[in-house]
């Protein structure tokens, strides 16, 4: 293997091991300042979320969103809600 190969090499294993963004499913459990639970024991609040038009007023509790996290970065992008069809058979 010759060194431009190392480099490429190098190179397309940084690449691929790079996440630009995580998605991930939360569930509001606080309204009046919003505080949604995306696992066990990681919670967000209103200073770590990016709000898009869809979601300008409140956001009740209990309600499931879709949701990517930026590269890097402590902000929380909400994309939509999530609606379960199984509650409702």
């Amino acid at each position: 293997m010759n060194f431009l190969d190392i480099i490429k090499s190098s190179v397309l294993h940084t690449i691929n091991s790079i996440k630009f963004v995580e998605t991930y499913i939360g569930e509001v459990v606080e309204e009046e300042r919003l505080k949604i639970k995306l696992d066990e024991k990681l919670f967000i609040t209103e200073d770590e979320i990016v709000r898009t038009s869809s979601f300008m007023g409140t956001i009740k509790k209990g309600t499931k969103l879709f949701m990517l996290r930026e590269n890097g970065g402590q902000r929380f992008f909400i994309i939509d809600t999530i609606f379960d069809n199984k509650n409702d058979e």
